[in-house]
């Protein structure tokens, strides 16, 4: 008798089962039913490509892969930037001096409060009147060339130096004034994203995951600090682009950024050390 009750009951929860598994499913611990990997969030974001050096046909080429392309101004001419069909974005440092030679555009002087070691750049004082107008110009002079937007970098400046807030500000409402159809981006700079949010467009999520510790060197980041990061940008709802290095692709590096930006359903983009390289990132457009 208690042999035929239980064959009954066996038989219950299989009927059950097959009618809805997921019940069963939904009561099991998450580490049971997800795999090792994280699970792929739907990509949010273009598909983009960070390029530094110098371009060339064979680059054009590279960079008409990609939707949105973020590259040196001083790295081609005009005709060369008519190629490119992706959307323009051009490389300016705010918060540094990187000695770039846009147009007849000479930096001024007596504005540096610091030095950067690992990049061997002077720190300048983004809130000196004299700076603020050096960029504003080379925000026009890239425009005219040709750009659809402008990505600012070291904008981190003003955790170091809290002062030049003000200056950084100022810089992004003024382009964003004179060039309202713009798309302009910050790299990083999490500390002045709640004065500037709704003047920009995306903000560049440098080190994600993997970080340049010294030329040609590369380790990781807190993988928890750049999740906490994500969550917050999210909540201003800007465009998140996720940027990070590896030695080769497919190598440790390559692997931790891929992953790691695409359980967070963001787009994202590996280079190598000094962003000279494009290499193929399987994102469709």
């Amino acid at each position: 008798m208690n042999e035929l009750i239980l064959l009954a009951l066996f038989f219950l929860i299989l009927v059950s089962f097959s009618l809805n598994p997921f019940i069963y499913l939904q009561s099991l611990p998450d580490h049971q039913i997800n795999s090792t990997r994280p699970i792929p969030a739907e990509i949010t974001g273009p598909s983009f490509a960070v390029y530094y050096n110098c371009v060339n046909s064979t680059v054009i080429q590279e960079l008409n892969n990609f939707s949105w392309v973020i590259i040196d101004p001083t790295q081609l001419n005009s005709s060369q930037l008519d190629q490119i069909k992706a959307v323009k974005i051009a490389y300016l440092d705010l918060g540094e001096l990187s000695n770039m030679s846009l147009g007849n555009l000479t930096a001024p002087t007596n504005v540096t409060i610091g030095y950067d070691n690992q990049w061997n750049q002077s720190i300048v004082n983004v809130s000196s009147p004299a700076w603020e107008s050096y960029i504003e110009s080379q925000v026009s002079v890239v425009m005219n060339m040709g750009f659809q937007g402008v990505m600012f970098d070291d904008v981190d400046v003003v955790e170091q130096y809290p002062f030049t807030a003000q200056g950084v500000i100022s810089v992004i409402n003024w382009t964003r004034a004179h060039y309202p159809h713009a798309i302009i981006g910050i790299n990083r700079g999490f500390a002045v994203i709640g004065n500037v949010s709704r003047m920009i467009n995306f903000v560049l999520f440098e080190d994600y995951g993997t970080q340049v510790v010294s030329p040609d060197t590369i380790s990781f980041t807190n993988i928890t600090c750049v999740e906490n990061e994500t969550q917050i940008l999210k909540n201003y709802n800007l465009t998140v682009l996720a940027l990070g290095y590896a030695n080769a692709p497919g190598d440790m590096y390559w692997n931790t950024v891929k992953q790691l930006a695409s359980s967070e359903g963001l787009p994202s983009f590996v280079s190598n050390w000094n962003l000279s390289v494009i290499w193929p990132q399987n994102i469709t457009r």
